[in-house]
């Protein structure tokens, strides 16, 4: 049966708040493999929470990401001004689908090299380096906001350093970023962040036109690809963009949910401390058991498609979302512990940074950036949470992660890193 064609009854309508990603994972697991939803503006959708036949739609050759192939968009049962749609139908490699997204992402990973990520260590460990000594200075008692203090600032460091822009013109990009991401923001606010971003991007484009660096913005510039192929200054614009907005808040999440998942299981904490778990397998864990991003919309069938692993058939122009974080605790693919932080399990299988031909590219940076930065704050920092506010989860189908994450932290004396 049809999607379009289901009782709204029939529907199971995801959360537009995310207020309990994890417990809605659970039930959509409980309904099945797939699962027709219904999304904030009454549109129609399948889901999976099940991380099998996640991997099955993210690496199917039956499914795209263009939402040119998406039936309700081209026939109008969507609103034009949905509010998703804008990131749905952003330009660039993010949604581009065969051989235009392969010559896209082609051009970026010339320019985006392991060596390029490779050398950014020195300047991380600097950044995180500096974070810690602020965070030392913090009065005894005093809560702060790890999440805005810590976990917010690397990436965003990270990133314009990368981009080659200088100080002055970062806290600008910071500040107009932050204006769209701040929940208290109004509606213009957030307006005026967008276009303060894509002003201060293109602003950046035309000066390493003129004068180009060793930096990510110049080397997307140089690129080409065959019959010398380029990047013009609208797909640089969205490259950039692309960065900025999924690489920051996914790496931002990240820290923010590892700090957690740490202060609350202090058994594993303390075999950090250790030496007894490496940080890398906390940052691994970390992805699966309550990954950074709560869900990827959509994948669209190319064709009528019984989707392996379940007994759907999603018909062609229908629309599938993959509950992302919801699939790392499928019990299924992780064992009857799944709901259980574990940091000794390799859990190396889990979909966090997607599948595919669009797994994400700044993987290997984010990993980075959140290991450096937890073997930092874990050697160096004492964090308590006990009796902290609390703080809700943020309003959004795309963040998996707390709006803050308040604690009073402490230097760690030269006595208590060696107990």
């Amino acid at each position: 049966m049809k999607l379009a064609a289901l009782p709204e009854t029939q529907l199971f309508p995801l959360d537009p708040h995310a207020t309990d990603v994890l417990e809605e994972g659970r039930r959509l697991r409980e309904r099945g493999s797939l699962v027709p939803v219904i999304i904030d503006g009454g549109v129609r959708a399948w889901a999976t929470a099940h991380r099998d036949v996640a991997e099955a739609v993210l690496g199917g050759r039956h499914f795209r990401k263009n939402p040119t192939h998406w039936a309700d968009l081209q026939t109008g049962r969507i609103p034009r001004d949905w509010g998703l749609l804008e990131f749905i139908a952003l330009p660039g490699m993010l949604n581009e689908d065969g051989g235009r997204h392969r010559k896209l992402r082609g051009l970026v990973s010339k320019a985006f090299t392991p060596r390029r990520v490779e050398g950014l260590r020195p300047r991380i460990t600097d950044i995180v380096q500096h974070l810690i000594a602020d965070l030392s200075t913090t009065a005894p008692g005093e809560y702060i906001d790890l999440r805005s203090r810590f976990a917010f600032e690397l990436p965003m460091q990270v990133i314009c350093h990368l981009f080659g822009l200088d100080p002055a013109t970062s806290s600008t990009l910071a500040r107009d970023y932050t204006r769209i991401h701040d929940s208290r923001s109004a509606p213009e606010d957030v307006a005026a962040g967008k276009a303060g971003v894509a002003a201060v991007i293109s602003q950046l484009i035309a000066d390493k036109r003129r004068r180009p660096g060793d930096d990510l913005t110049s080397a997307l510039i140089a690129a080409t690809g065959g019959e010398d192929a380029t990047l013009d200054d609208e797909l640089l614009l969205y490259t950039l963009m692309l960065f900025l907005f999924a690489g920051h808040e996914t790496t931002t999440n990240l820290i923010t949910n590892a700090i957690k998942a740490l202060t609350d299981h202090t058994d594993q904490m303390k075999r950090v401390r250790e030496g007894a778990i490496p940080i890398n397998d906390i940052v691994e864990e970390t992805l699966r058991w309550n990954g950074p991003i709560n869900t990827v919309m959509f994948r669209y069938a190319a064709e009528d498609i019984t989707v392996p692993g379940t007994n759907v058939t999603v018909r062609a122009g229908e629309a599938v979302v993959i509950c992302l974080a919801a699939t790392g605790r499928d019990a299924q693919a992780f064992g009857p512990d799944a709901d259980t932080f574990d940091a000794t399990r390799q859990a190396l299988a889990h979909l966090a940074f997607g599948h595919g031909a669009h797994y994400c590219i700044g993987a290997p940076l984010a990993r980075m950036m959140a290991a450096t930065a937890l073997a930092a704050l874990v050697e160096h920092i004492d964090v308590d949470r006990t009796g902290a506010p609390t703080s809700r989860p943020i309003s959004s189908y795309s963040s998996n992660c707390d709006t803050a994450l308040w604690a009073r932290v402490r230097a760690r004396t030269h006595a208590a890193a060696a107990a």
